[in-house]
């Protein structure tokens, strides 16, 4: 899995590509609880190129969203497809995590909050 990431105003966007099995999942883990420890706090997750997502991938999603919130930060979600909306909406993930159409909506939401 490749993630390619970019930096605009205070938000960082990652936009992994692919399926997010389990090892991409601990892949990506790795790739955004780094920025975090460098002090990115808010946080964009485009998932425009992600075609599936396991348990693991939740997990670490989950991770995240927990650290950028004690951070004084946030994590959204952009992009989902179809099929990994599906997911998120039977386990409650939508109702957890703000989830927008795409990146840019999700870091105007920032942006109109104030973060």
């Amino acid at each position: 899995m490749k993630i390619t990431q970019r930096v605009e105003d205070n938000v960082i966007v990652f936009m992994p590509e692919g399926r997010i099995d389990t090892q991409a999942a601990s892949d990506m883990d790795q790739v955004l609880q780094t920025a975090i420890s460098e002090g990115r706090h808010n946080v964009v997750v485009d998932m425009a190129a992600v075609d599936y997502i396991s348990s693991a991938g939740l997990r670490s999603l989950a991770s995240v969203l927990v650290k950028t919130k004690a951070e004084g930060g946030d994590m959204k979600i952009a992009g989902l497809n179809e099929r990994v909306t599906r997911v998120f909406n039977i386990i409650g993930f939508d109702l957890l995590m703000s989830v927008h159409d795409t990146a840019d909506a999700a870091i105007g939401d920032f942006s109109s909050s104030g973060a």
